[in-house]
């Protein structure tokens, strides 16, 4: 039995929030509107509103952030939960079906024009169910081993950091809502507990950041309802002394952390209308939710930003292609992911980047059937993507291949990558010319490495009489 007493409000979520995305025509669009009380959103469309058919959980307020204490200049916390069920069906609840819901916490940076994920917890697993009002629909009185409709169930920071209550990512299917229950035992301050390094959340390495928590529920029933894409929510936090975490602000209910990089880009609640944010659906799978942000470094190069969630995709994420011009100069690749630990399966080994002559990409050290548990894009996971080139952006197609088999392979996303530009201006001279084209001859025949041949247009390895015509398509000024 659980017994637990809170003193306080809840901090009421009504900003309106405000999400770019990519026309038709392929242009920024920034008039999107959202409620945070009411909206399915960019990211939880599909998602269920109150009212929604069958179980339907949402993480409605983090109340508090619990500090462990440090281990080797890492930081154990968890996260407080106010969670509601705004379907109509009574949703299976604790000990009686295996733990469900679980909610996976994680923690975020944003510096320097960049969202990064800094911590990850395993899974809480839920107890029993207090049958409470505030859903904004009303309680059907229903408590125990479910949460009834329009219900609220109400844990304390401290009782989410359970040790015993904390299950793997690896352990849960968030798609199909597949579950095995928390294995139990107990370490140390920060086992299995929501990590944090020290030096990530130190102002004097990050003067001026923002930070947020997030909650992530995967849950069976709202699972097999269909109702998992409104199962993320965020909050910001402030560090204080002793690595405290502090909440502040509101709560983003059924909005999944990615956002803050747009939302609040440039400050809390300014947002950065360069940043855009789009859904990538695999079909008759799962969701990922991609960011991107192109920037002018002022000395004739620009820094492309990726980001990448995935919300509740068991197939996960293998690989990210970006394409770009060939001759395009790229420096300063770089990857970020947030470690597993205390015995999760997974590895953390970072992905491999190519720079090749059509396109930058990042793939997992191993294919699934080399080594299923290698390091991939799980659910409940953000992992970063950047680099700098010397190519003005544009809209252009990026590629996400899949981690575990199935159909597709791959599914692909616009965003602002570099642009085309003028790829046969060989000499640099802004047209398409006979110095140009003499380049081009010089180097006919197979190129001494793939990748490392400029007028080898259309990355095949040689230069032939496809470059040849793509070079004569493009004779003139340059655009």
């Amino acid at each position: 039995m659980r017994l637990e007493i809170f003193f306080g409000s809840v901090a009421a979520a009504g900003a309106v929030i405000v999400v770019a995305q990519l026309n038709a025509g392929g242009d920024l669009d920034s008039s999107i509107e959202r409620d945070t009380e009411t909206v399915t959103n960019l990211v939880g469309e599909g998602g269920m509103p109150a009212g929604a058919i069958g179980p339907d959980v949402i993480y409605t307020n983090c109340q508090s952030v619990t500090n462990w204490g440090v281990v080797g200049g890492i930081r154990g916390y968890s996260l407080g939960s106010y969670t509601c069920n705004i379907g109509d069906e009574n949703l299976m609840w604790g000990s009686a079906h295996d733990g469900t819901p679980g909610l996976a916490m994680n923690a975020y940076r944003l510096y320097d024009g960049r969202l990064m994920q800094v911590g990850m917890s395993w899974v809480k697993h839920a107890c029993c169910a207090f049958a409470g009002n505030g859903c904004d629909i009303g309680c059907n009185g229903v408590g125990g081993s479910w949460l009834g409709v329009g219900c609220r169930d109400i844990y304390s920071s401290g009782y989410n950091g359970g040790q015993g209550r904390l299950g793997p990512r690896s352990d849960l299917n968030p798609y199909t809502g597949g579950w095995q229950s928390a294995p139990g035992g107990s370490g140390n301050a920060i086992f299995k507990r929501l990590q944090v390094v020290e030096f990530d959340i130190t102002e004097a390495n990050f003067p001026n950041s923002l930070y947020f928590v997030e909650g992530v529920y995967v849950s069976t029933d709202d699972a097999q309802s269909g109702n998992w894409l409104n199962n993320a929510s965020y909050r910001q936090i402030t560090i204080g002394s002793g690595f405290n975490l502090n909440v502040t602000g509101v709560m983003y209910e059924t909005v999944p952390a990615i956002l803050a990089w747009h939302d609040h880009g440039n400050g809390i609640n300014v947002p950065d209308e360069s940043v855009q944010i789009v859904n990538v659906d695999v079909p008759d799978e799962g969701r990922f939710v991609a960011a991107a942000k192109a920037s002018d470094n002022g000395d004739g190069t620009w820094r492309y930003e990726y980001a990448l969630f995935n919300l509740n995709s068991h197939r996960s994420g293998g690989s990210l292609s970006v394409p770009i011009p060939p001759g395009a100069a790229v420096s300063n690749v770089g990857f970020h992911a947030a470690d597993y630990h205390s015995g999760e399966v997974y590895d953390n080994t970072d992905w491999e980047i190519t720079v090749g002559n059509t396109a930058v990409s990042w793939t997992s050290p191993s294919t699934h059937a080399e080594n299923p548990n290698t390091n991939a894009l799980r659910w409940g996971t953000m992992y970063n993507f950047w680099f700098d080139a010397d190519v003005a952006p544009a809209p252009g197609d990026v590629t996400l291949g899949l981690f575990r088999p199935g159909t597709p392979e791959s599914v692909a996303f616009t965003v602002m990558v570099p642009g085309q530009g003028c790829i046969a201006d060989l000499d640099g001279s802004g047209d398409v010319g006979v110095k140009d084209l003499l380049i081009l001859l010089g180097a006919w025949g197979p190129c001494p490495k793939k990748g490392d041949c400029p007028a080898d247009f259309d990355d095949s390895g040689d230069v032939g009489v496809k470059d040849l015509l793509i070079l004569l398509g493009a004779w003139g000024p340059c655009p």
